[in-house]
């Protein structure tokens, strides 16, 4: 049995075209405009990924209408490939069928609106497992699916961690509207 680089295909293979073709990994840092984005080539280091010094790149990801805002959130990373000099990415965010990215990230409820909508903040987790807000975020605005039909609202606390998905509307064109399903209700019933 070979124990080559080939031998780890697809990966062996990747290593040999991305010298040829010009592969980088890199992190998205912010959409530019339409499907272009600002992008930094990151490495390996141990298990996670840093920053490369140099030069901020522009990627188009071909997942995405060019004449459309981007919807790749910062930090997203992806295999960036050079293509007569432009660099491409492919990056579809997970829409479970029907739009939207349903992968999620977890999130701090900051406070109440009324109703079932509260505003929330996207969380880091460290490697001891403990949350604090995540550099470069803002608060958003979501909706808990459990409390749209079930009372007044309002009923999570502050500073409970919940797990948000950001789904497209049916606009044009279309808005990431935030949700997650917390049971705010669940300690109520016998």
């Amino acid at each position: 049995m070979s124990t080559s680089k080939d031998a780890l295909s697809p990966f062996g293979t990747l290593l040999h075209a991305g010298d040829a073709l010009g592969l980088t990994l890199v992190r998205i840092l912010s959409v530019q405009s339409g499907n272009r984005y600002s992008a930094q080539a990151v490495e390996f280091d141990d298990d996670a990924t840093q920053l490369i010094d140099g030069a901020t790149l522009t990627v188009t990801n071909l997942a995405e209408p060019a004449d459309e805002t981007g919807q790749l959130p910062a930090d997203t990373e992806a295999v960036a490939v050079d293509v007569e000099g432009r660099w491409i990415v492919f990056v579809r965010l997970d829409s479970g069928g029907e739009g939207g990215s349903s992968v999620g990230f977890p999130a701090r409820i900051v406070s109440a609106q009324g109703g079932a909508v509260y505003t929330v903040r996207e969380q880091a987790i460290s490697p001891e497992g403990t949350f604090s807000d995540a550099a470069g975020t803002s608060n958003q605005t979501a909706r808990n699916l459990a409390e749209l039909s079930l009372g007044p609202g309002a009923a999570v606390p502050d500073d409970t961690i919940v797990w948000v998905a950001g789904l497209e509307d049916t606009g044009t064109p279309p808005t990431v509207r935030y949700v997650f399903d917390h049971p705010a209700y669940a300690k109520y019933l016998s």
